[in-house]
């Protein structure tokens, strides 16, 4: 199965967590600036427990994706910085595993964040074309350990 990914901004993002667009005032985002200087943050927490700051290295695309995880204790926050990141993302409910048939693919560019709803399966980001490094912020719990299980249907193939 092949799919595309699209800008994060393009889709309702409601059904898997929660959208930033840092580099644009909204609603739940506050706004300040001084001399020199500007910036915008959340006017509420980002997630909803503590977390711990995560940097993670993602294969460029176009790749093959077999197995992703989900977090059933905590959201996970992924922040880009300097490169667009894509992520492969699925609802799949109660599901024991991923579906392919639910995988969407979304771009993230710098200064968008996403925040993942707890259960939402998703697998590592990947850069376009190149690389990529982008920081996560998840609660770390011990009791639930990180699991990558197979793709019913899959793998898949994510490209731009």
């Amino acid at each position: 199965m092949n799919i595309k990914a699209v800008p994060v901004s393009k889709i309702d993002f409601s059904k898997y967590g929660t959208y930033y667009d840092m580099n644009n005032p909204s609603d739940n985002l506050w706004s300040s600036q001084g001399d020199g200087w500007s910036d915008i943050r959340t006017k509420a927490p980002i997630i909803s427990s503590e977390g711990s700051l995560g940097i993670t290295h993602g294969s460029p695309l176009p790749c093959k994706v077999s197995k992703m995880e989900r977090h059933l204790h905590t959201q996970e926050a992924l922040f880009c910085l300097t490169d667009p990141i894509v992520i492969a993302i699925a609802n799949s409910g109660e599901a024991k595993q991923p579906l392919a048939s639910n995988i969407e693919a979304v771009i993230i560019q710098p200064g968008e964040v996403i925040v993942l709803n707890k259960g939402i399966w998703h697998d590592a980001c990947h850069g376009i074309n190149t690389s990529v490094r982008y920081y996560w912020l998840a609660e770390e719990y011990e009791g639930e350990p990180t699991e990558w299980v197979d793709i019913i249907g899959g793998p898949i193939e994510l490209n731009t």
